[in-house]
């Protein structure tokens, strides 16, 4: 088992409609976010594993940038970030325990809010993961471990802004987040 911070730095970029246009220029961020992550493995094998990274969900603002910038914050949504992996180990470097690993993730949106954007909707979306982290062990059960992973997540979020007279507004969203995840690590 793994605890820690996690830091979700995104690596965004967006394709955005207005009323069926595409709108030349106009882009998103999305604020970054440091929640706490947990995650637990399963070794089948002396260096093979497979693990799920779960977090707390968090809050992400959405705000135009581009030829979208006056639009300000368009919304918001609340997140549960996830990943499945499998991981191989390189265990022949003493208490040092490096690692890779490739999987899925699954973009949770729990919950949507309104700012320019009304009516918002996020979709959930699948996406694949890759993964490079280390593990320190202090003993046997008890270790440090730092890990990295990208996301490639792309969603398609749409609402209506009252400011554009009700115009559908939709996007084809890249979220590609980094997550940096350092904590304790635990052997059951």
């Amino acid at each position: 088992m793994q605890i820690g911070p996690a830091r979700i730095g995104f690596h965004e970029s967006a394709a955005l409609v207005v009323a069926g246009a595409p709108v030349p220029g106009a882009d998103a961020a999305l604020q970054d976010n440091t929640t706490l992550a947990a995650g637990i493995s399963y070794h089948f094998a002396p260096a093979w594993s497979a693990g799920l990274t779960i977090g707390v969900p968090a809050r992400t603002r959405i705000a135009g940038t581009g030829a979208a910038e006056s639009f300000g914050e368009m919304g918001a949504g609340r997140y549960g970030p996830m990943a499945f992996t499998f991981k191989y180990a390189l265990n022949n470097f003493g208490r040092w325990h490096p690692y890779v690993g490739v999987g899925i993730t699954y973009f949770v949106v729990l919950k949507e809010y309104d700012r320019f954007i009304n009516y918002l909707q996020i979709d959930n979306a699948f996406g694949c993961v890759v993964q490079v982290g280390v593990q320190y062990d202090i003993d046997s059960r008890l270790g440090l471990f730092f890990d990295v992973k990208n996301l490639y997540v792309k969603t398609s979020p749409r609402g209506s802004p009252p400011a554009l007279g009700g115009a559908p507004i939709s996007a084809d969203v890249r979220l590609n987040p980094a997550v940096f995840h350092v904590g304790i690590s635990y052997r059951f």
